[in-house]
């Protein structure tokens, strides 16, 4: 079996996967549950990682948006 078809090799090569069977396994099917934002434990179940790893990439991710962006933030 190639890596591509392990949840976590479609986590990366497949922009629709989720680990959740309950949303099948789609990120639009998850989406459309949670329009507003989901809760960090469905994000971590999503995503196959623990939940207090989520706020960890939440802050990562803002971080390069604000740096591709070229926007200081000063706390």
């Amino acid at each position: 079996m190639q890596k591509s078809n392990t949840p976590d090799g479609r986590l990366v090569s497949d922009p629709d996967f989720i680990a959740i069977k309950r949303y099948d396994y789609s990120l639009k099917k998850l989406l459309a549950a949670f329009p507003n934002g989901a809760p960090e434990r469905i994000i971590a179940q999503a995503l196959g990682i623990k939940e207090p790893e989520v706020a960890g990439l939440y802050r990562a991710a803002v971080l390069k948006l604000r740096d591709a962006m070229h926007v200081n933030v000063e706390d």
